[in-house]
Parts: C-alpha cells; sequence; structure tokens
C-alpha cells in the first residue's frame, strides 16, 4: 500500500507543487508532512480563534508559470491585482507605488531632483546585467564563479563587483540621492534576512527580478507585472495567501496524489542503488525509488540523513548552515480600519489600504536595527512588511471586522534580552503597534483582539527552523550553485534517486513555487533519460 514512484517529504508550498507536477505526469506520488496542515507558513493557521490565514505576507510572487501549468484557476485560486501595490511612508507622507510608472517618477523627483532618472537607470542597469549574465530562474544554476566570465562590458565587470562583491549601502550610495529611495529599495533586497545593507554581496537581492526578466519568453510590455520597479505582483489571492495552498492541494488530489499529514520523516532510507524511501517517527514506512526532500537542508541532513548517504563531509557542511532567523509575527482584528496618514490628495485610500504596507523609513535604521538583531536586541524600530487581506478576502472574519497580517523582522531567535517569553513577547508586539500608528494613527484604540508570535513560537508552530523564512540567508555565496551546497545544487544529489527542494534550494525563498517546479522537472528529465536507456 505505500509504494510510490516519488515520496516528497514536506508538505510546504513547494513540496505540494513538485508533487503536482508530478502528479499530472502520471506518477503515484505520497507527499509526507510532520504537521496536521499542509503549507507550513503559507498554509492556514488560526492565529485568533475562528480566524485563519497563512503567516506570509506576499504582494504576489507567485510564478506565474505554476498558476498556468497546473491549471489552479481550476482549482479556485483567485487574484486580485492590486494598484498601488505598496505604501511606505516617510517623515509622515506616504510613497505609493503604482503600476504607473509616471506616478512613481513624480514622487521619486519629489524626494530630490533628478531621482526618478537615477532610479530608472539604475533598475535598466541591473536589467541588463541580468540579461548579460544570462542565469535563469527556471533552471539549474551556474556556479558564482563562473558568471563573471560571462561578461565582456567593462561597465558590466563594475557593476558586477558593486552587486556581487560590494555591499547594498555602496550600491545606493553611489546610484542614488535621497534616502527615501535608498530605503524602498534596501527593504525590497533584504527583507527578512539579519543582513544588514553594509554587507558585502547584500545587493544580490536586487538581481531577482532582472533573473526573471531574462528568462525565456518573460514579458516585455511596459505593464507585466514582473516589471513593476518595485514589485512585480502576480496578484493577492482571495482567500488569503493560504488559498494557493488550497489549489495546491485540489490540484494533488485531482491527480491521485495521496497527502500524509501528522506523519514527521525521522530517516531517509537508502542502500547501494541509491534511495529507498522514507521511515516515519511510527515507524511506517514509504518506499519509492525516487524521493524529494522539500524541508529545510539543515534538518535533512542534521536529522534525516546519515553519513553514508553522501558522505560525512557534504551533511557535515550542510547541517552547519547558519539559519540567524529572526521573524516575529502580529496579526490584529480591530473593528474598523484607521485612515492612513500622509497619503497624496490624489489616492483613494480604500486602494491603498488593499496593498500591502511596508515600515522602514531610511537605509541608516535598517542598519542599526539589522545590527542589533545580530547582537541578539530586538529593535525599537522594527522593520515590517503587512496586508489587511480581509479587504481582499472577505470572509475571513464574521461581521465588519477586519484582520491585520504584519511580518516584523529583526527579532532575533537567539536573544540577548532574555527568553522569549510571554512578557516580553508582548512588549516587542506593542513595539510593532506603536510604530504602525504613525501609519495607522488611532490603531491600537481599534483592536478588538491580537496574536502576537515570537521567533521559538514561529518554529515551534510553524516549522521554521529558528524563524528563518527563508532556509538560511540569500547571499552570493548561499546562491546559485552553492544552494544549499556545491555537490547538492541544481536539485539533484550524489545519492542516486534522491532530489532536495523548497527554499534551501535555487533561487530562494519566498513564495514563488520556483523551486518545487524546478524539481519536478529535475525528476521527469532523469525518468525520460532512464526510460529511452532501457529502451
Amino acid at each position: 500500500m505505500n509504494r510510490f514512484d516519488v515520496v516528497v517529504v514536506g508538505g510546504g508550498h513547494n513540496g505540494l507543487v513538485t508533487a503536482a507536477y508530478l502528479g499530472r505526469a502520471g506518477l503515484r506520488v505520497a507527499v509526507i508532512e510532520s504537521r496536521q496542515r499542509l503549507g507550513g507558513p503559507c498554509g492556514g493557521y488560526a492565529f485568533l480563534p475562528g480566524r485563519s490565514l497563512a503567516f506570509t505576507n506576499s504582494p504576489g510572487s507567485l510564478n506565474p508559470a505554476v498558476v498556468h501549468e497546473l491549471r489552479l484557476a481550476d482549482h479556485g485560486l483567485r487574484f486580485v491585482r492590486a494598484d498601488p501595490t505598496v505604501v511606505q511612508q516617510f517623515d509622515g507622507r506616504c510613497f505609493l507605488g503604482w503600476r504607473d510608472p509616471a506616478r512613481v517618477d513624480r514622487q521619486l523627483d519629489a524626494f530630490a531632483p533628478g531621482e526618478a532618472d537615477r532610479y530608472r537607470e539604475l533598475i535598466s542597469a541591473l536589467e541588463r546585467l541580468g540579461a548579460s549574465l544570462r542565469v535563469s530562474l527556471d533552471e539549474p544554476p551556474p556556479a558564482l564563479a563562473e558568471l563573471r566570465e560571462r561578461l565582456t562590458d567593462p561597465e558590466e565587470h563594475k557593476l558586477f563587483s558593486a552587486v556581487f562583491e560590494g555591499s547594498l549601502t555602496g550600491l545606493l550610495e553611489t546610484r542614488l540621492v535621497s534616502d527615501q529611495a535608498k530605503a524602498l529599495l534596501a527593504l525590497l533586497a533584504l527583507n527578512a534576512q539579519l543582513v544588514p545593507p553594509s554587507t558585502p554581496g547584500s545587493a544580490v537581492g536586487l538581481m531577482m527580478r532582472p533573473f526573471a526578466l531574462a528568462a525565456a519568453g518573460a514579458p516585455r510590455s511596459g505593464d507585466a507585472a514582473e516589471r513593476v520597479a518595485l514589485r512585480g505582483s502576480t496578484g493577492l489571492p482571495v482567500g488569503s495567501m493560504s488559498a494557493i495552498v488550497d489549489a495546491l492541494e485540489d490540484c494533488c488530489r485531482t491527480h491521485d496524489v495521496t497527502l500524509r499529514t501528522g506523519s514527521p520523516v525521522v530517516r531517509i532510507l537508502h542502500g547501494p542503488a541509491g534511495v529507498r524511501g522514507v521511515v516515519t517517527a511510527t515507524g511506517e514506512e514509504f518506499t519509492s525509488d525516487r524521493v524529494v526532500s522539500a524541508v529545510n537542508p539543515v534538518h535533512l541532513f542534521r536529522d534525516l540523513l546519515d553519513d553514508a548517504a553522501m558522505g560525512p563531509g557534504i551533511r557535515a557542511e550542510v547541517a552547519g548552515t547558519a539559519m540567524r532567523g529572526s521573524a516575529f509575527k502580529v496579526v490584529l482584528e480591530v473593528d474598523s480600519l484607521p485612515a492612513y496618514a500622509g497619503l497624496p490628495a490624489d489616492a483613494d485610500p480604500e486602494r491603498v489600504r488593499a496593498c500591502q504596507f511596508r515600515v522602514g523609513s531610511s537605509l541608516g535604521g535598517i542598519e542599526e536595527s539589522i545590527s542589533r538583531a545580530l547582537l541578539g536586541h530586538a529593535s525599537d524600530q522594527p522593520l515590517m512588511w503587512g496586508l489587511i487581506p480581509t479587504l481582499t478576502s472577505p470572509g475571513l472574519t464574521p461581521g465588519k471586522t477586519h484582520l491585520i497580517s504584519v511580518n516584523a523582522w529583526h527579532a532575533p531567535y537567539r536573544s540577548h534580552d532574555g527568553p522569549w517569553d510571554a512578557e516580553r513577547t508582548d512588549r516587542f508586539g506593542r513595539r510593532c503597534v506603536e510604530e504602525l500608528s504613525r501609519l495607522m494613527p488611532g490603531l491600537a484604540d481599534r483592536v478588538v483582539d491580537h496574536r502576537f508570535m515570537n521567533p521559538v513560537e514561529i518554529e515551534s508552530e510553524l516549522g521554521l527552523m529558528e524563524s528563518n523564512i527563508t532556509h538560511g540567508d540569500m547571499l552570493p555565496g548561499n546562491l546559485f550553485g552553492a544552494r544549499p551546497h556545491p555537490e547538492v545544487a541544481g536539485y539533484r544529489t550524489p545519492l542516486t534517486g534522491f532530489y532536495v527542494s523548497g527554499a534551501g534550494t535555487w533561487p530562494g525563498g519566498y513564495v514563488t513555487g520556483t523551486p518545487g517546479r524546478n524539481t519536478a522537472k529535475a525528476v521527469l528529465q532523469d525518468l525520460h533519460h532512464e526510460q529511452r536507456r532501457q529502451a
């Protein structure tokens, strides 16, 4: 009964994407998930009684190819394409990331004369560099050392050095004038990582969209989602981010994928011929000649594999990868929504409240916040990304209340300020609400219920090791052909029939589904080659 063509360990969104593609190809597939619910941080979670939504707050990074190829619309997935896509406050005035570049440019020039041209030239230069490097998010990546050799233009060599070897601070200080424009790109490049913008290689996060644009068939029209300067957006899922997982689960069931929850895998089985399957905590075995791991590589190599699988060297190096997590969750239920302070006169307040908001007003403040967290101290000015999902997903609460879902960063998992007990968790959560009140005056008076979740709780409840949403830093040395290890890059491993996927593989974290799609492609290619040899 437990013999399958492929077993997928981990039912997060990437594991489900892999399983859906393989099931669609006619393979008998099982997904084995340790938690009682599928989806990991992208799946539904009851942060408040009767109020379920996802931990993730992406404004829409799901790979459009995954949506189209798996026909997720047929499984109920719908998107609202927000415009503007983001709001961020500076000195009491709001910047809005409109899809109309002219409206964005007027705001940039208000920060500093000529800033729009400087901003656009930086974005264009990064796009040209991405095209010349010929790196695809949809294929196994090259080694970092190979990239510079692909360049012939001296100016691109200089930009490569600035992005891959210099710091984000250095790049932005050289190219832009205003603190506001620098902060916009800094929050985009760094997001959840405990990496200060002064760190060498910290600008590489700005290359993800250029790499996507350089892929074959990427849309080139001026209003294509991938070309939005501040944030490419597939859209906000109706039903919150967990609607993505609901659609993937339904797609898997349509293709007869077995979905087993509440079954922690404790060991990957293997022998002289390669992988043989997995065994769960209860001793139940799922046998297969092909196994895909979609869990954090540190957990995989430290806890589920032994030295004989691929050798003690690879195992020790991957298991020793630092996580350095710092995510903190704030969910507020409010009886009414406060007005945003500092909106331009031509902005529709309802449209603005439906998009993502970000909190982090200066490059120096971002540097200080992250540096303090690296020393084990929670920031006094937490950086935050948030959504009001009830505006695009009515029905998440009964009546007329709304949910405000916030991901705060740089609340260190390993704290020097004392354990993450109830008092400290409450104190930091209320500090987040205070900072949010700069954008949303009177917010605290409207809260009827709340949930603050500290990094240790996030690890325990959602399965995120050390509360790190990207399964490790996303710096140049941790990306490309080194993610999660040079011998385990490209989704294949030295253990025959064993594959790796998820945020710990190329192209890294966030809710794209791309690692899952790429892993499924590798499995199907190998199956095809085997069948041709046998024929």
